[in-house]
């Protein structure tokens, strides 16, 4: 299967590129938004040739985002995120586009801020559901990791900070190679303890992109281990105040480390009043480290979808 073609109900849309970077982020300075979803790196990563893109275009003003899928032979294009900024008739439009592009009413927003989640609802014929909650972290608060609150993350803290074999460094495109093996054993891992990938594909985009990334989007930061990349994360801006936690793996058989590095992240990133880590995607283990650093605020996304016998 080839890129969409941008013809018919996508007539008018580009896939979204670097060059649309400006005028995005712009945009959601000024709506205030606070999605992990909202990272340009995140929606560029989306783009795999031949099986998915994020399709942008524009409707008296505002920017509309359709995320484009081919899966099992089918190919729709929902809309990712509601427009910027918000316009019930451009979201109307949207909706009816992504059904001509379908040929049926199964068209969906994926991701709504809590913000506009209201907003969005009013829309005759959406049915606004909650699809997770991310958590937001205030980079800040862990410089001495003193009181009890933040025991656990001390504790583990002092493992790796006892070692004396351990770097800290900026990620150049150099570590690059040594990130993609630490994700091969990573997910060779996590097939064993729960019998799949873990978003494994998405994480190889982000290493790829972070050897690329135009004018500092994607920042990193590696933690090497005698040597060898143990662990690595990368993030930025979403918007003034607001950073993104995008992605990170470490290895877990260095104890401590997730939490060691978790914490070095977050300080790299002090300059932003709050930090977005995105959800615990159901993962009791990784719930249980965002826990114990003591969020100070959850974030709820929601999707929304079509009431049936909704007629425009």
């Amino acid at each position: 299967m080839a890129d969409p073609v941008l013809s018919g109900a996508l007539s008018g849309l580009s896939v979204l590129s670097p060059r649309d970077r400006e005028r995005f982020r712009e945009a959601v300075d000024a709506g205030g938004q606070n999605g992990w979803g909202y990272f340009f790196p995140h929606l560029l990563s989306l783009n795999r040739p031949g099986r998915s893109a994020v399709l942008t275009g524009d409707d008296e003003g505002a920017i509309c985002l359709y995320r484009w899928r081919f899966q099992e032979g089918i190919d729709r294009a929902d809309v990712y995120l509601p427009p910027l900024p918000f316009s019930r008739e451009a979201l109307r439009r949207a909706i009816a586009r992504s059904n001509d592009f379908t040929a049926d009413r199964s068209a969906r927003v994926m991701r709504i801020d809590a913000k506009d989640a209201d907003a969005v609802a009013s829309v005759a014929g959406l049915r606004v559901r909650r699809r997770r909650l991310q958590y937001i972290f205030a980079p800040g608060q862990y410089e001495s990791l003193a009181g009890k609150d933040l025991y656990t993350v001390r504790r583990n803290v002092a493992l790796v900070e006892r070692r004396t074999d351990v770097e800290v460094a900026a990620f150049t495109p150099a570590h690059a190679e040594g990130c993609r093996t630490l994700l091969e054993r990573w997910e060779q891992a996590h097939r064993e303890a729960h019998g799949t990938a873990g978003g494994a594909g998405g994480s190889r985009r982000a290493i790829a992109l972070a050897e690329t990334a135009p004018g500092g989007d994607l920042e990193g930061e590696v933690v090497l281990v005698a040597g060898r990349v143990a662990a690595y994360a990368f993030g930025g801006e979403i918007r003034r105040g607001l950073a993104c936690s995008f992605d990170r793996k470490s290895d877990p058989a260095v104890r401590g480390l997730s939490y060691f590095h978790f914490r070095s992240f977050l300080r790299s990133l002090r300059r932003f009043d709050r930090i977005n880590d995105g959800s615990d995607t159901g993962r009791g283990g990784l719930r249980q480290l965002k826990d114990s650093f003591r969020p100070v605020e959850m974030h709820e996304e929601s999707r929304a979808s079509q009431r049936r016998g909704h007629h425009r």
